[in-house]
């Protein structure tokens, strides 16, 4: 839990504030410290309880809708809160960065009936919607409002509705400040 903990508090970290004014200041942050938490505890033990608490209630306040049950890779970056949204089933990599808005969920019928599961390096632009038994490869742009319903290989860039590659320059350069 803690190599988890400290990447994901190093992707929040910017060189003008200290670690103490991230965890606070930072909603992401918090967040995600609360959902390493509950990953860790289990639901019998009183801090297992008391974090599953504040997780709830982080969730409700800030909008963030996914369970300590996902799958998450480690430094998960997540710049803005409100409406993210992630699919209990759903699996991202390391050193993803998602905006607002974002849906990643799972289609319950038809061929691609499943969930996704997103590479390492991945930047999800905001209100992008990825459903269904899908792969997305690593260092994989996904630019704002696109409908990802194919599995995209690796460095590429996609973008619309539906969307369609672009190119494969990849997320180099937006995904910033890994471990």
């Amino acid at each position: 839990m803690l190599k988890y903990l400290l990447q994901d508090l190093h992707r929040y970290k910017k060189k003008s504030r200290n670690i103490l004014s991230t965890f606070f200041f930072i909603p992401g942050c918090r967040y995600m410290f609360t959902f390493r938490a509950c990953q860790f505890f289990s639901k019998y033990n009183p801090l297992g309880i008391l974090f599953r608490i504040w997780n709830k209630r982080m969730q409700v306040k800030y909008g963030f809708q996914f369970l300590h049950t996902c799958k998450i890779g480690s430094g998960l970056f997540m710049a803005h809160y409100g409406n993210i949204v992630i699919n209990t089933n759903s699996q991202l990599g390391n050193n993803c960065n998602i905006a607002q808005g974002v849906t990643i969920g799972n289609t319950k019928r038809g061929r691609k009936k499943g969930n996704p599961i997103i590479g390492n390096r991945v930047w999800i632009g905001t209100n992008a919607v990825i459903v269904g038994n899908i792969k997305i490869g690593d260092d994989v742009l996904i630019a704002p409002l696109s409908y990802i319903n194919f599995d995209v290989p690796s460095n590429a860039v996609v973008a619309g509705n539906p969307a369609v590659i672009i190119n494969y320059n990849g997320s180099s350069g937006y995904v910033e400040n890994l471990a």
